[in-house]
């Protein structure tokens, strides 16, 4: 390849525009495959909301989980080290709380819900599969 990041990024501008998950090309010197994270389709998302609803018996005050929704490395701490979340801290729905590392593909983590983190459920850096719970969150009402 005579100018590989030029190339790389036509790679990734193919696999953006495509239904394709994974996309590779090697040379005599050169191997890349780039991969990128599966998303649920919003069916599947329905379905996995369903699947956790709560009970209507159940408090509206109660503990709600932020899931992961690909596959790779949660990091929650910022460029200086210092963690984004932790137990006690209040966050609102949309605030992003980390990122997910896939093959250096960094994809943003934002919460769900409005309400004061209860548990961090993986440690910063360690791997977070589909459907892995990241935080429990009280919700406010």
């Amino acid at each position: 390849m005579k100018n590989s990041m030029e190339s790389i990024q036509e790679l990734i501008g193919v696999l953006n525009s495509s239904s394709l998950t994974e996309i590779g090309y090697e040379e005599e010197g050169f191997k890349v495959t780039i991969k990128k994270p599966v998303m649920p389709q919003p069916e599947e998302r329905k379905e996995i909301k369903k699947k956790s609803a709560p009970k209507a018996a159940e408090s509206q005050d109660m503990a709600k989980e932020v899931k992961c929704y690909n596959i790779g490395r949660f990091y929650y701490h910022d460029a200086q080290g210092q963690p984004m979340i932790y137990k006690g801290k209040k966050i609102k729905a949309g605030q992003e709380i980390g990122y997910i590392s896939t093959v250096g593909v960094k994809t943003p983590v934002k919460s769900n819900y409005t309400g004061t983190i209860e548990e961090v459920a993986l440690e910063n850096g360690e791997i977070a599969d589909y459907g892995k719970t990241l935080l429990k969150i009280t919700v406010e009402s």
